[in-house]
């Protein structure tokens, strides 16, 4: 899912005041740009006046060397302001981009998970690149023309308004009319735009969806059906370009015609005036030459127009992400207690989409102690972890949730989580190496650090069977490596990182038997003297847990040890006889409990 025009949040700053924003501190290579600019402009219309004496003083011979040797030097004036123009533009626009496209980073780094579980990393990474490349290209290519365009017009239009008024008005009257039309005509440009960066959006989602599952797309022959969501999405971006590009050129003969109209009634009425002597050589030769500098911005400017509208589209696009509101950082640190009681739930209710998930749901959890939770899919287990991660705001009213004694509202997020360690079935590796993976519990952590978790996770034995030990790189997302292999690096994390609360999310729900038992005793190691909350499916995690949490749509409906609630014949006894009781045979089989 993508980003839309309702998830907005906060009142937004004006699109372009804030992207104007961005290119403030470099104000430096902004004003150099302008000024340039503006250089050019005049030296454009200083030329008219030269070449205009020129004419006139045609046997004066110093005068015209003098002359030439001024219009040599505006010359060069002239060259180098349009390469500092392009090096200043290329300069602030690549480094707002920069710092526009960091912010974008760290604001989505504080994003709650609640809102980023809606949208689609695909189209996020659209945004980051082709929209924040639309706005760069309006800065390095247009900007300046903001600024030199209206310059030279109001330049040349001056002088020649004191040359002969009633030519350049003769000559220019269908302007505005022109203006007005292809103005008319470029208005669907943003529209188009948006609803074509909108659908590159979803396409780019598609291709790093198939990417980044291509063995289960090749397993499932996926391929065509894939292939054929993706032809469409592109199909559509295609469209709307077309449309955009049907419009412009739908404005360039009208636009061409009115806009050479100018030149057509230059002539026609020059030519009267000349043989009425109320125009002379030189005034027409300057005519000639500035009437280009008229011309010029107003035939430029419903290109301009439509580029600004483009880039107003994209930029509109990245605002939407800056409206979405951040988790709460601001908060002072908090001094805690090593005796307080880490986690205690207090009637919490949560709802999701008005879809009620938990429901007075209340227990505490001691330290160094472990509680199991139970249930069938949906029985809102996992709501329970991501609600204890922060993942998720509570609102005022649902029940408490404290940590180490502390409302949630009152954490920094960032300070507790420090408290955390979490190892779920879905690991989450980074295509870099074993070592940098198993570092990220800990930044600092020391080489024989890493070397001591990876050992107590029994993940040292394997490490050091790869060609490249522990700079092996382990592929996007773990892809190198086995699914009790990445357990184990993510165990290993979770032990460098030495939180006092663990979290297990059904570890060893997806493994072999043989898989199971290194990570499981790997498990044991890091649950030692921890306080553990773990969703369970495997009788050996629930078994030993101190207390059993069983839940039912969103409820707790029976709780105590595991031997217990088998006597008590009632939820959690035809759960056990359904996930557990196979598992039990084999126990017993092997000699177990």
């Amino acid at each position: 899912m993508i980003f839309t025009k309702q998830a907005q949040h906060r009142k937004k700053d004006p699109v372009f005041g804030w992207v104007l924003s961005y290119v403030k501190p470099y104000r430096g290579w902004v004003m150099i740009c302008i000024i340039t600019s503006l250089l050019v402009a005049v030296a454009n219309i200083w030329m008219g006046v030269l070449i205009k004496t020129m004419v006139e003083h045609t046997k004066d011979f110093d005068k015209l060397v003098s002359i030439a040797l001024i219009i040599f030097c505006l010359t060069i004036v002239g060259f180098l302001s349009k390469y500092f123009i392009t090096y200043s533009a290329a300069r602030f626009s690549s480094r707002a981009m920069r710092d526009l496209k960091n912010s974008m980073a760290a604001h989505l780094e504080k994003v709650p998970m609640s809102t980023m579980d809606k949208y689609h990393s695909g189209d996020l990474v659209s945004r980051l690149t082709t929209d924040a490349q639309i706005l760069q290209s309006f800065l390095q290519k247009h900007f300046f023309q903001l600024f030199y365009l209206p310059v030279v017009f109001v330049g040349a239009l001056g002088l020649l308004l004191t040359i002969n008024w009633k030519l350049i008005i003769f000559s220019i009257a269908i302007l505005p009319v022109a203006i007005a039309i292809t103005g008319w005509m470029s208005k669907p440009l943003q529209k188009y735009s948006e609803q074509m960066q909108h659908h590159l959006g979803q396409t780019n989602a598609i291709a790093q969806d198939t990417l980044s599952g291509i063995h289960m797309v090749k397993a499932f022959q996926l391929e065509g059906v894939l292939y054929r969501k993706y032809h469409a999405g592109m199909k559509q971006v295609l469209k709307n370009a077309f449309q955009a590009e049907k419009k412009r050129a739908w404005m360039t003969a009208p636009g061409i015609l009115l806009f050479s109209s100018p030149i057509l009634f230059f002539v026609a009425y020059g030519g009267y005036l000349i043989q009425a002597g109320e125009l002379d050589l030189g005034s027409l030769v300057i005519f000639s030459y500035l009437l280009h500098f008229i011309i010029e911005p107003l035939s430029l400017a419903p290109v301009l127009f439509a580029q600004v509208q483009e880039t107003s589209g994209a930029a509109k696009r990245l605002q939407e992400i800056f409206s979405q509101p951040v988790e709460q950082n601001d908060q002072p640190a908090i001094p805690v207690d090593p005796e307080a009681i880490p986690v205690q739930f207090e009637n919490v209710t949560f709802a999701y989409d008005q879809a009620r998930i938990l429901n007075n749901v209340s227990f505490t959890l001691h330290p160094n102690k472990t509680i199991a939770l139970v249930g069938a899919s949906g029985s809102g287990k996992s709501t329970i972890m991501k609600l204890l991660c922060g993942f998720y705001p509570m609102e005022p009213g649902n029940g408490r949730l404290n940590v180490f004694g502390h409302s949630m509202a009152d954490w920094n997020m960032t300070d507790m989580r420090s408290y955390l360690s979490m190892v779920s079935q879905d690991t989450t590796l980074f295509p870099v190496s074993i070592a940098e993976n198993i570092s990220y519990g800990r930044i600092h952590a020391t080489q024989d650090e890493i070397i001591a978790a990876a050992k107590a996770a029994n993940a040292h034995d394997f490490i050091m069977e790869l060609p490249q030990g522990y700079q092996t790189k382990v592929g996007e997302r773990g892809s190198r490596l086995s699914g009790g292999q990445k357990q184990r690096i993510a165990i290993a994390r979770a032990i460098l990182k030495d939180a006092p609360i663990l979290l297990l999310d059904e570890p060893t729900s997806a493994l072999d038997t043989e898989s199971e038992a290194l990570v499981q005793e790997a498990l044991e190691n890091v649950m030692k003297n921890r306080t553990v909350l773990v969703i369970a499916h495997r009788l050996s995690t629930i078994k030993d847990a101190d207390e059993v949490l069983v839940l039912e749509q969103g409820q707790i409906v029976e709780r105590g040890t595991h031997y217990d609630l088998l006597t008590q014949g009632g939820v959690y006894t035809r759960l056990y006889q359904k996930q557990f009781a196979t598992e039990m045979h084999s126990s017993l089989a092997a000699g177990g409990v």
